[in-house]
């Protein structure tokens, strides 16, 4: 079985920053991914407005796959890894989806993380066309509008906050509002003029015709109500993308792979990056920058044993 000197899990922002960091080192590198480019390639359109980038960094993203599509050295895999395994003499094997097996001295996770849905209706239909899971990326887009935000913690408040900014009318639907007023920032978020708190209900169904246009919502009680909404933004915790090295690597108390500055696991050889791992901020240009510093240490890391 051949060795790579690099397999990077992931085709996103991380993975591919860490792909051309360890190319331009003249490494060996296997990518493992079913797609590359993660979420970049999507847009988001409002009713009357130009339809914009879903994510900044696209392009950057873009070119970099590009370049590692043509550079010498690289290996695309295109399918799901399922398991990774460190090997007695310290290198590792990466199994895939059809049970083929990947050898490589070092392996850089960059699996990233996928958002809580709703599951109702029209949730992923109006995905993009006023549908959200990132108020940071598109809460400028709601001047002036009205909008709504479900979820729980910390990320909902801040979401709030941050639309209640800009937008005419922010309502925060929120199942279980106990568990928000324990929080720092709920008083905060209340005392906006502009924030109206929906205790006790959830999303029904999120409604429209080419765009959002509101939501059915349900109180705890079953009484149903509408509210006109040209903006729904789904912020619950994101869920890390972990399954590969459960059992393998420490991971904080959410999930997320514990890195040090380095990106280094607890695992000697075994890299992570991105959203997978506990650094701040979920942002593609955050993910890009511990991509490529994966990619460094990886690379240095194989330097102390040649």
């Amino acid at each position: 079985m051949a060795e790579s000197d690099v397999a990077i899990v992931g085709g996103g922002p991380a993975g591919l920053a860490a792909a051309r960091y360890v190319l331009h080192a003249q490494l060996q590198a296997t990518i493992i991914a079913p797609e590359l480019g993660g979420w970049v390639g999507n847009r988001f359109t409002l009713r009357g407005q130009e339809p914009v980038d879903s994510v900044w960094g696209g392009g950057l993203v873009h070119e970099f796959e590009q370049r590692v599509r043509e550079r010498p050295g690289a290996t695309y895999v295109q399918q799901e890894a399922s398991r990774i395994t460190r090997q007695p003499e310290g290198t590792f094997r990466i199994t895939l989806a059809d049970g083929s097996e990947i050898a490589a001295r070092t392996v850089i996770v960059a699996t990233g993380a996928r958002p809580k849905r709703l599951y109702v209706a029209g949730e992923r239909e109006f995905w993009g066309r006023g549908v959200s899971f990132s108020a940071i990326s598109h809460a400028p887009l709601f001047k002036d509008r009205n909008v709504a935000v479900v979820g729980s913690g910390d990320r909902a408040l801040i979401a709030t906050l941050e639309l209640a900014a800009l937008a005419r009318q922010v309502y925060l639907i929120v199942a279980q509002p106990q568990e928000l007023a324990e929080l720092p920032l709920a008083a905060k978020v209340m005392a906006r003029p502009n924030v109206s708190l929906f205790r006790d209900w959830e999303v029904q169904e999120v409604v429209g015709d080419e765009f959002v246009t509101g939501i059915s919502l349900v109180g705890s009680n079953g009484e149903t109500r509408q509210v006109a909404v040209e903006g729904v933004f789904v912020q619950f915790p994101l869920l890390p993308n972990n399954e590969l090295v459960r059992g393998l690597v420490t991971l904080d108390e959410d999930g997320h792979i514990y890195v040090n500055h380095r990106c280094e696991t607890n695992v000697p050889g075994l890299f992570a990056a991105g959203d997978v791992t506990n650094i701040h901020a979920e942002q593609v240009l955050v993910a890009i920058g511990e991509g490529a510093k994966a990619g460094l240490s990886a690379w240095e890391y194989l330097v102390t044993l040649d």
